[in-house]
């Protein structure tokens, strides 16, 4: 039987800017309406990886009496014009809001209904929503999503065995067969509704890369990484910090994993305070800590904060710049103990709430910002809009026209 009633949202996202001599150099915000309704969770991404994709947004918001999960098209040009809604799930019990994995024109896009893991599917065609079979004789309270070449891979929090459960998703496929899992009475994992971390994937869709970030019960926080191309897995752990024993729930303690070129970059609200783990492929048990400060859960229109992440990079996948969320939006190098810098423009400081981003590059050099997040000052959904001077030119591919890339999405 179930035995957790109530459910706490939390959602994190991303975002991204260029530096001109070593110094931010950031356009102007804008904003375009998106959706009716205040989001308590929402991930940002595209329908397709061609030019000029649809964005699909996905909302996870409460009505009144339920929590409800939107799917939202928004077209070319991303003003906000033609936006339709596909509505996907009406329950009382629904959080935990994962990634979008978008794979073959195929999208994944997994959550918590009932403490099991569903997932929302679309086909390229149309929506649907199923339970990964696996999960429903025990209580999850995470999900999350990765892809790699090897296909999606969807993973959650098992509460009833402590541990962490992976399966595969076969690209075009609707079946998850289990893949593996860590954990358990020996080693146990403790989750969101222990008051630990919520786990995360990070995954290289170029490749077979994946990596679990997660806390155990004794406090202390953790990578798992495996090769998705082994079939059953073998985990490989290290110890990225030893932090006080969780004691139970107090607020959803969220986290983000992100796969650049060498490493992982990790971060992690486990005590209130915002921090990040930079893990080197070279010696992943030697990581590059930061603690960026406490975390204010107590905004102006939100009484939680989501935090997440988005790399700087440049045209040969080298990463620049960190750009991280947690309430500011704070830049600091790669691999550096010099004091992270904030960005006094970002217009959802102390705003509270959830958000997610993604770049879009365009053939002729620009970048702009797409950050998907609560509308300022009244219940709503917004796209807060900026370009991103840079003096860089991207070669995308395209022979001609000014057509885009999108990139960089959580």
């Amino acid at each position: 039987m179930k035995k957790f009633t109530s459910v706490f949202l939390v959602l994190l996202l991303g975002i991204s800017y260029r530096v001109c001599a070593g110094v931010p150099v950031m356009g102007n915000w804008s904003n375009v309406p998106i959706f009716n309704q205040a989001p308590l969770e929402i991930k940002l991404g595209t329908f397709s990886d061609g030019p000029d994709p649809d964005l699909l947004a996905m909302v996870l918001w409460n009505d009144g009496s339920s929590n409800r999960l939107d799917a939202l098209k928004i077209p070319f040009p991303y003003d906000g014009s033609n936006v339709t809604s596909t509505s996907l799930e009406n329950t009382a019990t629904l959080f935990a809001l994962g990634n979008i994995c978008s794979n073959g024109g195929t999208i994944v896009v997994p959550y918590i209904k009932n403490f099991n893991i569903e997932v929302a599917r679309f086909n390229g065609l149309s929506w649907s929503t199923l339970m990964i079979p696996g999960t429903f004789s025990n209580d999850f309270d995470s999900a999350d999503c990765g892809v790699t070449q090897d296909g999606n891979f969807i993973s959650g929090h098992d509460m009833t065995d402590s541990e962490i459960e992976i399966y595969l998703n076969l690209s075009n496929s609707s079946n998850f067969n289990f893949f593996g899992r860590f954990g358990g009475v020996s080693a146990p994992v403790a989750g969101p509704f222990d008051g630990a971390v919520r786990d995360t994937l990070a995954t290289d869709r170029n490749g077979s890369f994946g990596l679990s970030f997660y806390q155990r019960s004794n406090g202390l926080t953790r990578t798992a990484t495996f090769d998705t191309s082994d079939n059953p897995p073998t985990f490989n752990h290290n110890d990225v910090q030893q932090l006080p024993p969780p004691v139970g729930f107090v607020f959803v303690k969220e986290s983000f994993g992100f796969r650049v070129l060498g490493g992982v970059v990790v971060g992690y609200n486990a005590d209130g305070n915002a921090r990040t783990a930079e893990i080197p492929d070279s010696d992943p048990s030697s990581p590059t800590l930061r603690n960026l400060g406490t975390i204010n859960n107590n905004g102006s229109q939100f009484t939680f904060q989501g935090g997440s992440y988005v790399p700087n990079i440049d045209e040969e996948d080298t990463l620049v710049e960190h750009n991280v969320i947690w309430g500011d939006w704070f830049i600091f190098d790669p691999f550096s103990a010099k004091p992270a810098n904030t960005d006094v423009n970002f217009p959802l400081m102390g705003v509270g709430g959830p958000l997610s981003a993604c770049n879009r590059r365009m053939s002729s050099g620009k970048t702009f910002t797409y950050l998907a997040g609560p509308r300022v000052g009244t219940d709503g959904t917004d796209l807060h809009i900026r370009e991103l001077e840079t003096d860089m030119i991207f070669t995308d591919g395209f022979e001609s026209g000014d057509v885009s890339v999108w990139s960089n999405c959580p």
